[in-house]
């Protein structure tokens, strides 16, 4: 991994041995100073014996590079490294364990496409701006970003064995091609890595269907359904119990009750004086007191209860 100091640009290689690390980096720089038209003017490492040899020095004297070496064993001294292979082990962890991709067969390529996001996510902390435009000047484009590991639909340009064959393979995404405007996409068909172009992605499947363990939730429904029941006026009002749904409170007899039946208003009105000059001859009778009854509703909903 070789991190720019000024704009924390990171790139990052794979070695089958670390004799290739001589070969890697003598490219990387010819490369990079003929890219950003700069000089390189600084190497720190660590020292390991990999860039700490008379053949990396010999380069290092013939560019005009000053090699500078860290401590052992004081991984302080390289505290930008560390912390950024940190957060490539934590981001490329959670990238295969979302579409239980097998670590084993596609680490490298998810390392490859965790840089390559966060190369062009990533604000730097002083100069608030994004690695990829600080070292080339550009806004970078996102518009191409997909979900790692993600269901995708690759058209077959191949030459096909009949009329009936199919003319679409299954695949899921893997990385983004660095030399090819394309993806690199795993064709489950042929079971081959290739450099897709046209694919239509399915981002809506995966894992991310069930974060959430149902036996932490248990039975009850999720707070926005209930909400939507609500607004739609879905819950009905169910009817407490006897004993703790009535209550009952005793009334004065002489106080006078409104008629709320629009039929007894109409009968009142009709027997007129007659029944109030009958009324007034009959002697007064003992009335029995009444009473009032008021009942109680309780909703009830999945995680809500509202009492009324």
């Amino acid at each position: 991994m070789i991190i720019d100091d000024f704009s924390r640009f990171t790139w990052v290689f794979f070695l089958r041995d670390k004799g290739e690390t001589q070969g890697i980096f003598k490219k990387f720089a010819r490369r990079a100073q003929n890219e950003f038209e700069v000089k390189i003017k600084k190497l720190r490492s660590d020292n390991g014996i990999e860039l700490r040899n008379t053949n990396i020095e010999a380069f290092l004297d013939e560019e005009g590079i000053k090699h500078e070496f860290f401590v052992p064993y004081t991984p302080q001294q390289n505290v930008v490294v560390e912390r950024k292979n940190q957060t490539l082990i934590e981001a490329i962890g959670a990238m295969l364990d979302e579409y239980k991709i097998s670590k084993k067969d596609y680490s490298a390529e998810a390392v490859n496409t965790a840089c390559h996001v966060i190369n062009r996510l990533y604000l730097h902390k002083l100069r608030k701006k994004i690695a990829y435009e600080l070292i080339t000047g550009k806004k970078p484009k996102l518009d191409y970003f997909r979900v790692f590991g993600c269901k995708c639909f690759i058209l077959n340009k191949k030459s096909k064995s009949s009329k009936f064959a199919p003319k679409v393979g299954e695949g899921f995404l893997l990385a983004y091609a660095t030399n090819e405007h394309g993806d690199r996409v795993f064709n489950e068909t042929t079971g081959q890595i290739e450099i897709a172009i046209d694919s239509t992605f399915d981002e809506s499947d995966g894992s991310q269907k069930e974060q959430v363990n149902a036996e932490i939730l248990g039975k009850d429904k999720p707070s926005y359904q209930v909400i939507k029941k609500l607004a739609t006026s879905e819950v009905k009002p169910i009817e407490e119990e006897e004993d703790d749904a009535h209550m009952q409170i005793p009334c004065d007899p002489n106080l006078h009750h409104g008629s709320t039946n629009a039929h007894d208003d109409a009968s009142t009105s009709i027997r007129g004086h007659d029944s109030r000059e009958q009324v007034s001859q009959d002697p007064p009778q003992a009335q029995e007191p009444t009473k009032m009854v008021i009942k109680t509703f309780k909703i009830e909903s999945p995680s809500l209860v509202l009492d009324n």
